[in-house]
């Protein structure tokens, strides 16, 4: 691939985060009415069905796409574009087969899952909405997957709008409908059944693009000197290979909701709580707080899918030298945007789930879960940049050991009837705690001694997301007796951000020169 044509993955990573951040703020317009129709206890039951939704699409999602992207882009570079069409044309076939599969699991697992769980009966009718949910994003997954090998972002960023518009529509729309003719149960089931309709339509719209770039591709391959001599069960091993150490990473992340999908409600029972009591405190951890987080979280997902192809592709040309400062700049750029949101939220989170969900249920629980902002996002982002050097197995076993001390902890935790669901919470941070640090090591560890300056660049942002936070609480005690909540949100939030883009101009956090290395510019 000429320079000309070379991207750079910041700008991979800012088009999906920018199409991410979008869709998720378009999510919050599903979530926020939804919270004040259904309430927490219906909630509760859109979020019981969503653990097992997505550690179904832990099995047929997350590995093969980042194996699509990864094979995609390596054959890319070396000038071989008819083996990377043959890899798609291999992968999306896999990739609906598995998505079918999933999807009868859902369909006719509903009441094994809600009896093994303790779930209340009516998480039936959510889990049903959600059952053809993993065909669709299956083989919407597998066109992101193409994309993003490309390294041509825009396509997956602007389907991720496609999809949160087509879900917050049809979404809310049924949920309103159902709820209002059958109740707070169906109203909840037409909620889920809006992520069905997204993937749908956002598969579709990906299909559209990708009959679009067809024809330069096959230019491309009429044009090769050379052709590719792998078949498809070369390609089908080869994908295998790289998707199953993925695939368990995501599983084992997928298990840590899960975890607390299974022991939540049957630990608090046995802290004293009924089902209902459990099902509300679970809507308000799972459906108000962790919304919140992970909006900057997105910001984390969209380094990671950016970085397995372009490290892939450094790893491949073995320059080690442009793995090192992406690597480093990538940590750089997780902490400038982990540890402010951390401030932001420890200050503010009766404020931001007040302006949102129109009261502050949940607030405690945004507030001490925000803590683990950053240890999620470095260990995100580490993930994609040990997969894309070929330490697929990493992950893997750093992710097992976070989900039993994940297991151990809700397990021990949650029954304590003064900690509740608040155990939960606790077993997360630890768990995420664990993994990026077993993750950042790994990194350390390839990349050796060069890989220094990371203890200052933490500094500098603790420091400056610390002032911010300072200012932020006396601007926030000075305003409250003269605004109302929502003004004075805004406000805070306005004098955080200039105050932190002040500080990490004054500290130069982010030295340009970092940025123009790895651009090439």
């Amino acid at each position: 691939m000429s320079a000309a044509k070379k991207k750079n993955y910041l700008k991979g990573a800012a088009v999906l985060a920018f199409g991410g951040i979008i869709a998720k703020f378009l999510g919050m317009f599903l979530k926020l009415p939804l919270v004040r129709i259904l309430g927490d206890f219906g909630m509760g039951l859109y979020g019981n069905a969503y653990p097992v939704y997505t550690f179904l699409l832990a099995i047929s999602v997350i590995g093969l796409p980042v194996a699509i992207s990864k094979m995609v882009s390596e054959r890319i570079s070396l000038g071989k574009y008819d083996g990377a069409y043959r890899v798609f044309k291999v992968a999306i076939l896999a990739l609906a087969i598995i998505g079918a599969i999933c999807s009868s699991i859902m369909l006719f697992g509903a009441h094994f899952f809600i009896s093994v769980f303790k779930w209340h009966p009516d998480t039936y009718y959510s889990i049903l909405g959600l059952a053809f949910a993993p065909l669709c994003v299956c083989i919407l997954s597998s066109f992101k997957g193409f994309f993003q090998g490309m390294q041509n972002m825009t396509p997956p960023s602007i389907s991720q709008i496609v999809e949160s518009i087509t879900r917050v529509v049809v979404g809310l729309g049924l949920a309103v409908f159902l709820y209002n003719k059958l109740g707070v149960a169906f109203g909840a089931a037409g909620a889920t059944f809006g992520a069905t309709a997204g993937a749908f339509v956002a598969s579709f719209f990906l299909f559209l693009c990708f009959l679009k770039v067809r024809p330069r591709l096959k230019r491309q391959i009429s044009r090769q000197t050379s052709k590719s001599t792998e078949d498809a069960r070369t390609i089908l091993k080869i994908l295998a290979s790289i998707a199953i150490p993925i695939t368990l990473a995501s599983l084992v992340t997928s298990s840590m909701n899960l975890i607390n999908s299974f022991t939540v409600s049957a630990f608090l029972q046995k802290a004293g709580f009924s089902v209902n009591e459990a099902t509300v405190l679970w809507g308000q951890l799972s459906q108000r707080a962790q919304t919140i987080i992970s909006i900057p979280l997105i910001l984390s997902s969209s380094l990671a899918a950016s970085l397995v192809p372009t490290i892939s592709e450094s790893f491949v040309k073995k320059d080690l030298k442009q793995i090192r400062q992406k690597t480093f700049l990538t940590f750089k750029v997780v902490l400038m945007i982990a540890l402010p949101c951390i401030a932001g939220l420890v200050v503010m989170s009766s404020e931001v789930t007040t302006l949102l969900f129109g009261d502050a249920n949940g607030a405690n629980m945004l507030r001490i879960l925000a803590i683990g902002i950053v240890f999620t996002m470095i260990s995100t982002t580490m993930q994609g940049i040990l997969q894309g050097i070929g330490l697929l197995n990493t992950p893997v076993k750093n992710l097992a050991i976070g989900c039993v001390i994940k297991l151990i902890l809700n397990v021990v935790l949650i029954q304590i009837p003064w900690l509740n669901i608040y155990g939960a919470i606790l077993g997360t941070l630890g768990a995420d705690l664990v993994v990026a640090s077993l993750d950042y090591r790994a990194i350390k560890k390839f990349l050796g001694s060069t890989y220094g300056g990371l203890g200052m660049a933490f500094i500098k942002n603790l420091f400056c997301a610390a002032v911010m936070g300072i200012v932020c609480f006396f601007v926030k005690t000075f305003l409250a007796g003269f605004l109302g909540n929502s003004i004075l949100t805004v406000v805070v939030i306005l004098v955080a951000m200039v105050v932190y883009l002040a500080l990490i101009y004054i500290t130069r956090v982010l030295n340009i020169e970092e940025v123009r290395s790895v651009i090439g510019k």
